[in-house]
């Protein structure tokens, strides 16, 4: 259970820095925030719904990964 505990607040960690760090992880919250309320008034059914919450989503985790790529280059390369 600790271990769970611990990588809960590793994960809160590195959302923050990522809040901190990148104005492109900043814009698609700000941005998710205003389009996943839309998508729950504008979705014509359950299905299209979820499809559209689940691209704001994914697109969110892709620049989590991108941003965590970025560090490992940076931290890693030459220049």
């Amino acid at each position: 259970m600790k271990r769970l505990w611990s990588a809960f607040f590793y994960s809160v960690d590195g959302l923050t820095a990522a809040w901190r760090d990148e104005a492109a992880v900043r814009q698609e919250v700000i941005s998710a925030m205003l389009f996943i309320p839309l998508a729950v008034l504008c979705a014509p059914d359950t299905v299209s719904r979820a499809l559209m919450i689940a691209s704001i989503l994914v697109v969110l985790i892709v620049e989590l990964l991108n941003t965590a790529v970025e560090a490992v280059v940076d931290r890693i390369g030459t220049r």
